[in-house]
């Protein structure tokens, strides 16, 4: 991401999700985020985290304000060291890594997280392989929907194009996670999330629209993004 800095992407009041699509990041995006994260999570025992690319932190504030009690440690990151000495002025422990080469030893965390940062570096693959390294046994990540027109469009504007993002097909994205060393046990893929520039007065409208859409055959598959669920094993040590 050479030449971005955090604060051509985020602000400390606004992330760039909510930059590009308003009001449906806090109204949708974040609450259903969340909802997923307690959904595959929530299970017997307490689980150590670390999320690669927090931005500005309004989807950890939000997953803390929960109060989970299956989380014994959530780490947060970024690659902008401006972007990590705000997320530690939100009280968070917060660290500089680059995803593409995450400073820690192998399975160093229960889970691995990524909300919508994988489109935005220059090797997936090679996040992929970091994550899967990194981790014990499970991953899950938001990301750009590379089978949906409009985002594949949007890609071609000036802001996402300073960005650096590129969208990727479900094919592409099981790809990233596939190397030796590792065996896929279980990989979820699926989309969510239908952005429409709407009047705020509309935006209780727009969220019934994307819980809709996300259950019709084929129409889902125009959502910006996709969420993506993985458990693996390691074959070699």
């Amino acid at each position: 991401m050479s030449g971005i800095s955090w604060a051509n992407i985020h602000s400390r009041d606004q992330s760039w999700r909510a930059k590009l699509i308003g009001d449906l990041s806090s109204a949708y995006v974040i609450p259903r985020y969340v909802e997923l994260f307690e959904k595959y999570f929530r299970k017997p025992g307490r689980f150590s985290f670390l999320e690669l690319g927090s931005g500005n932190g309004d989807l950890v504030r939000s997953i803390m304000d929960k109060k989970f009690d299956f989380i014994e440690r959530y780490t947060v990151s970024e690659c902008f060291p401006e972007g990590v000495a705000w997320l530690k002025e939100q009280g968070l422990e917060a660290m500089l890594i680059d995803a593409e080469r995450i400073a820690f030893p192998d399975a160093s965390f229960d889970v691995l997280l990524s909300f919508d940062v994988m489109h935005h570096v220059k090797d997936p693959a090679r996040m992929g392989y970091e994550m899967l390294r990194t981790a014990r046994g499970r991953l899950f990540l938001t990301e750009s929907n590379g089978l949906s027109v409009g985002r594949k469009l949007k890609e071609l504007t000036p802001a996402h194009r300073r960005a650096g993002e590129k969208s990727y097909t479900p094919g592409q994205y099981r790809s990233f996670f596939t190397h030796p060393g590792f065996k896929i046990k279980h990989f979820e893929i699926y989309p969510l999330v239908f952005p429409i520039p709407l009047p705020r007065k509309m935006t209780a409208w727009l969220v019934a629209f994307n819980r809709w859409i996300e259950n019709v055959p084929f129409l889902k598959w125009q959502c910006s993004n996709v969420a993506i669920y993985l458990e693996y094993e390691r074959t070699k040590m």
